[in-house]
């Protein structure tokens, strides 16, 4: 990307932020990409983990408190994946792994009771969606039984609902994740935060999630119909903590 293709496609106001900055310069001009699907570098966030995410500052805070609760989310997201971020490669050099993860760390009660209270403000919130903005019931119970689930039988289970998936046996984990993606596509964002929808890409390929990037774009939108729904999805996830509804009176929680 060349400083002219910058202020082709990209916002004004980002051309000097990126400029300034040596290493904001190297990844977006290294960014060879479709630039008018993705302007901004879609592994922009990896480039930039482990300490360098405060280099989106000059840029995030030109949209006040949204833009700056944004970098809030993303920084807790790198803080909370900082023991995983990197691996050893087949030549013995370390990198950066390619997505952001979590590890868990379940063996306390006190961690177990606060996992089990993230669950409950999660479901709590698919609820209000479903009820207040669907005007329909929930594809879950409100008190679902809760497992928690780790190592090989935590990972024969994911690998379980995903064969289901694949064989058109379907969850209210897929419903639930369906029906909220398609609500969440059609929010506006506040029309000063527009811009910000250039980090799509990126925000999602954090961890392959949309839930993540909807957790970080909540302050953007407009209106704020109930409080940022995904907060306990986000705490299960910094847990590194991953939430499946098999049925409608069961959640099960997997840790990485």
């Amino acid at each position: 990307m060349t400083i002219e293709d910058c202020r082709k496609y990209l916002p004004e106001s980002w051309i000097e932020p990126i400029q300034n900055d040596p290493v904001l310069w190297d990844i977006f001009s290294e960014h060879e990409y479709d630039l008018e699907q993705e302007a901004v570098p879609p592994f922009l966030i990896q480039d930039l983990r482990g300490g360098n995410l405060e280099r989106l500052r000059p840029i995030l805070s030109l949209y006040g408190q949204p833009g700056l609760k944004m970098l809030e989310g993303l920084l807790e997201i790198d803080e909370a994946s900082k023991d995983t971020s990197q691996v050893e490669l087949p030549d013995g050099q370390i990198g950066y792994a390619g997505y952001f993860f979590a590890k868990s760390d379940l063996k306390q009660e006190e961690e177990k009771n606060a996992a089990i209270d993230a669950v409950n403000r999660y479901i709590q919130a698919i609820h209000q969606i479903y009820n207040q903005i669907f005007e329909e019931s929930a594809p879950i119970d409100v008190n679902p039984k809760i497992t928690i689930l780790s190592g090989k039988e935590g990972s024969d289970f994911q690998k379980q609902m995903h064969q289901d998936f694949v064989h058109n046996k379907f969850h209210p984990s897929d419903d639930i994740y369906e029906d909220i993606a398609d609500w969440f596509m059609d929010i506006e964002f506040q029309e000063e935060c527009e811009d910000l929808q250039f980090f799509d890409e990126a925000l999602y390929h954090i961890s392959n999630d949309y839930f993540l990037s909807h957790y970080l774009q909540w302050s953007l939108i407009v209106p704020q119909p109930i409080e940022n729904p995904f907060q306990g999805y986000f705490e299960l996830w910094k847990m590194g903590l991953d939430v499946e509804f098999p049925e409608k009176d069961q959640v099960v929680l997997i840790a990485n």
